[in-house]
């Protein structure tokens, strides 16, 4: 799961190619209301890694210049629920397992 949007841009002259990465772990993926937390495998719920990589071709078009920035998110990595229903807009959220790394 995942998206790719590649384009060439012209500034001042400058040659450049955008690139837009997302990549979506398919280990704890569900809908947002629906998967939170943590599994019992480490793993977060709705992690979604994007890279966004800049090339410069103005020096040479096979070397140029390149950038790159990721950004990785994912849900709170600890154990919670959270019932919702039409009744309550915003209900509590229950802590259901103790971590053992947090130190307070």
């Amino acid at each position: 799961h995942g998206a790719f949007i590649q384009c060439k841009l012209n500034d001042y002259g400058r040659s450049l190619n955008l690139t837009l990465l997302a990549r979506r772990s398919r280990h704890f993926a569900g809908t947002r209301y629906l998967k939170r937390g943590v599994s019992d495998r480490g793993k977060v719920a709705n992690d979604v890694e994007h890279e966004q990589i800049m090339h410069d071709e103005t020096t040479s078009a096979a070397s140029g210049t390149f950038s790159s920035f990721l950004q990785v998110r994912g849900s709170i990595p600890t154990y919670w629920t959270q019932e919702s229903s039409v009744t309550m807009p915003k209900p509590p959220i229950v802590l259901n397992r103790v971590d053992p790394t947090y130190h307070a």
